[in-house]
């Protein structure tokens, strides 16, 4: 069985291609089009938000989007970006501010900044999968920047050295055996949540789209029953929260805002990340009228700013 090879097409005829599907071209025209797919975007990428549209069922347009223009996919590209952009910061913050929590709290119990990290790694042996650990570690003890760590410290590693060498999904996993160990229920509970935002950092750190598939029902998990309750009090109903919070990207996304709210301790780094939140919700706010037809993209977006609002604004 032979699979179907497809012809590498160029800008204008990925123009005509759309144009065929139903895709106009009255806020943006072909010729701005063609030359934005040539120099500022790739059209597998850009198309992707099509998903977000329905599709004539019957008729003679059988088969064409309904009510989607280039410019819309256009200017959803252009606010994914920069919600990648400004996630991807904020995860970061975050990741700095679990670790610093996590040795503060282990540093108010004992001094011992061993036994912990031998702890886990007999786990990880009781359970067989110490190799998976051993596997992150040799990929960095040639690496530039913590390659003279994992060296120094192999097979005795202290709590300090260890959050720093491990990739951010083996933190997460370290995090919930600390929370356990320590019987924290707080850091537990916090553990489940950065285990829910991993997926969110790695798409934005890969530069993959978010904003592709907004229906409702994608999520795997159940939302936090404190985040719904953060949502509630804000003035958002229960049907518009259960319904916008069962996308698992959307889920993502405000589980990170409400966990970074909650473990990130510095006035400074909060002011700067409301001043970039509040600037992408003036980004998104920026064509919204382009999604008077599409409820699925204008509500997502909507209710993306109110919290961005209510949880981030000048206040902090």
């Amino acid at each position: 069985m032979y699979k179907e090879i497809k012809p590498m097409l160029d800008a204008e005829e990925l123009i005509n291609h759309l144009n065929e599907k139903g895709v106009k071209f009255e806020l943006t025209s072909m010729e701005d089009a063609k030359k934005y797919l040539e120099e500022n975007n790739n059209y597998f990428k850009l198309v992707s938000y099509r998903k977000n549209y329905l599709k004539h069922e019957k008729g003679e347009n059988i088969g064409k989007y309904i009510n989607l223009d280039f410019g819309m996919l256009e200017d959803l590209s252009i606010i994914d970006m920069r919600l990648r952009k400004t996630m991807l910061s904020i995860v970061l913050d975050l990741e700095h501010y679990a670790k610093v929590k996590l040795l503060s709290r282990v540093e108010s119990i004992t001094k011992d900044g061993y036994t912990l990290v031998e702890e886990y790694i007999e786990d990880l042996k009781n359970k067989n999968e110490y190799q998976l650990l051993e596997n992150e570690l040799n990929k960095n003890i040639k690496g530039t920047y913590c390659g003279d760590l994992v060296a120094k410290y192999k097979g005795e590693y202290p709590i300090w050295v260890f959050v720093e060498i491990i990739p951010f999904g083996r933190f997460v996993k370290f995090y919930m055996f600390a929370a356990n160990k320590l019987k924290d229920k707080e850091m537990l509970d916090e553990a489940y949540l950065l285990k829910n935002v991993r997926e969110l950092r790695n798409a934005c750190a890969h530069n993959n789209c978010i904003l592709n598939d907004l229906k409702a029902g994608t999520s795997e998990y159940k939302t936090n029953y404190r985040i719904l309750g953060e949502i509630a009090s804000i003035g958002i109903s229960k049907e518009t929260r259960n319904k916008r919070m069962s996308n698992s990207r959307i889920q993502q996304i405000v589980t990170l805002l409400y966990l970074n709210k909650k473990i990130t301790t510095s006035k400074g780094v909060l002011k700067h990340q409301t001043e970039d939140l509040q600037k992408l919700k003036s980004r998104i706010e920026y064509h919204i009228s382009y999604y008077d037809k599409n409820n699925l993209i204008q509500s997502n977006l909507f209710f993306l700013n109110k919290i961005i609002d209510n949880w981030y604004n000048n206040d902090i």
